[in-house]
């Protein structure tokens, strides 16, 4: 199993349990983190689901060379760092926009709205080639 597909799954698995957590802060009265719903479905969504789906996908569509190389997997790697870090300033800003209308929480979560964006993109990139049907070859007979 390539590296890149290990990562996408393994950090899918820390989003999982960190929405897991995120679930259980929302059942509980006394705790108030702002905006925690939200990031509650957003971890579950694109931090487990999503990453899950990607890695796995990169598995098992077969890779343009037979070689598994950075170089090769160049447009997965685009998605992970973008994905995540989308993800993690996501993370930072929305409980921080609740607690200060700042501009600078806005631009954030602009700024991670852009990133997981671009890492959708990437990604798109990364596997249409790999999702090409075999070449049938018909012969046909005389008639």
């Amino acid at each position: 199993m390539p590296l890149i597909t290990r990562l996408f799954i393994k950090t899918g698995l820390v989003f999982l349990l960190f929405s897991l957590i995120a679930g259980v802060l929302i059942q509980v009265e006394s705790v108030s983190i702002p905006n925690l719903q939200i990031l509650f479905w957003h971890t579950l969504m694109l931090g487990w689901i999503t990453q899950i789906i990607i890695g796995v996908s990169l598995w098992m569509f077969p890779g343009r060379k037979r070689e598994e190389t950075f170089s090769n997997q160049r447009w997965a790697w685009v998605a992970y760092v973008f994905l995540n870090s989308g993800l993690a300033f996501r993370i930072i800003a929305e409980p921080l926009l609740k607690l200060s209308a700042s501009t600078i929480w806005k631009l954030l979560l602009i700024i991670s709205a852009m990133l997981q964006f671009i890492a959708v993109v990437a990604y798109i990139i990364e596997i249409w080639p790999r999702a090409k049907g075999k070449k049938r070859h018909v012969k046909r007979t005389k008639e």
